[in-house]
Parts: C-alpha cells; sequence; structure tokens
C-alpha cells in the first residue's frame, strides 16, 4: 500500500487555531459563513522604505523584554549583497502583488455586492389578471401585489451551501495576499539588516594625533 505524501507546503494560508478557539474542531465545516473573516486587503507602501533605516529589532517577537535564546552558529563567512538586484526584486514583487490586491478587492466587492440575491433567492413575481375579457373578472385586490417565485426556495437553499464555498475561496485568496505582503516586508528589512552590517563594518575614524 502507497504511504501517503506529505507535502511541504501547507494545505491552508491560515494558521492552526490556537486551543479554545474555533470550538476546537478544526477546520469549519462547508456551510459555515465566514463573511467576518474575509480580509479587505490594500498595498500600504506606495514606494518601499529605503534600505537606509536602521532595521527593528524583531528578535524578541514584539513581546517581553529579554529576546528569546538564540543558537550560537559558525560566522557565515565573507558576504557579497547586491542590494540594487533586491530592491528591483522587491519593487517587483510590490507591483504585481498591487495588481492582485486590485483584483481580489474587485471580486470580493463583487460577492458581498450580489451574494443575497444572484442565484434568485428573493425572486418575486406579480399577480395577474387572467383571461382574455377582462370585464368578465371581478375585483380582485391581490392584482399588482408581489409574491414569492416558486424557484426563490431552491435559490435560497443553494445560496445556503454556495455563499460559504465563495467566502472560503475569497478568505484564501485575501489570507495568501496577506502572507505574501509579510513576505514583501521581510525583504525589505533583509536589505535594511544587510545595509546596517555593512555601515557597522566601517572602520572607526583614527584617533586624534596628540
Amino acid at each position: 500500500m502507497t504511504e501517503p505524501i506529505n507535502s511541504k507546503y501547507d494545505t491552508t494560508p491560515l494558521p492552526a487555531p490556537k486551543e479554545g478557539e474555533g470550538g476546537g474542531e478544526g477546520d469549519p465545516g462547508p456551510e459555515k459563513d465566514l463573511s467576518g473573516l474575509v480580509p479587505t486587503t490594500e498595498v500600504a507602501w506606495d514606494t518601499p522604505p529605503s534600505f537606509n533605516i536602521k532595521p527593528t529589532d524583531l528578535s524578541s517577537g514584539g513581546g517581553g523584554d529579554e529576546p528569546p535564546d538564540q543558537e550560537v552558529t559558525e560566522p557565515s563567512g565573507d558576504l557579497k549583497i547586491d542590494l540594487g538586484a533586491m530592491r528591483t526584486a522587491e519593487q517587483s514583487i510590490l507591483t504585481e502583488t498591487r495588481g492582485a490586491v486590485d483584483k481580489y478587492e474587485e471580486v470580493r466587492t463583487l460577492v458581498v455586492s450580489v451574494q443575497d440575491t444572484v442565484f434568485g433567492q428573493t425572486a418575486m413575481d406579480e399577480y395577474e389578471r387572467q383571461g382574455d375579457n377582462t370585464g368578465s373578472q371581478g375585483y380582485n385586490p391581490q392584482v399588482g401585489e408581489s409574491y414569492p417565485n416558486p424557484f426563490a426556495e431552491t435559490g435560497q437553499k443553494f445560496a445556503a451551501e454556495m455563499n460559504p464555498a465563495m467566502e472560503r475561496a475569497l478568505l484564501h485568496v485575501g489570507s495568501t495576499l496577506e502572507k505574501l505582503g509579510e513576505y514583501v516586508a521581510m525583504i525589505n528589512h533583509a536589505g535594511q539588516v544587510y545595509a546596517e552590517t555593512d555601515r557597522q563594518c566601517r572602520f572607526p575614524d583614527p584617533p586624534a594625533q596628540k
């Protein structure tokens, strides 16, 4: 029997729920309302921050005064970094990300605007006077009034399954774009770290002569 293949890639861009969150049942069911989780995305940078800015220390993870214990490794040896090429690549990824965000927001906005009606779940018909000789018809107070289309119930049942599926798709795409934004930020941080390393490697000014 063939053993299952364990992919090195995540099956979902979403982090695993913490203990006590999400009911402890893992992935939500296919009919769960995910509208509150679908992210609104935007590109925060028109131009990436300069590599000449001193990098932020990320070792503490944003909390506490003491950084975590770090493994001592051997010196890496000589480094040669082309910061110009890194900036070009970062700007290229940022441009592609901006285009992807625009398309995602276009689809997300469309889904939000039509998901309550697009499957005919609110379709209505009007009562009409029947017969060729209208003079033979008695007064019908319902003429001109509306009533649910016979297919509206079917549309509601279909929407109850399809809307969560669309929200799930948006959630995955939006979360992936957020991760891509974090990746671009890490590229920028790496450039700042390399530039700061280079500045720290300069020889100090010679001592003043007495």
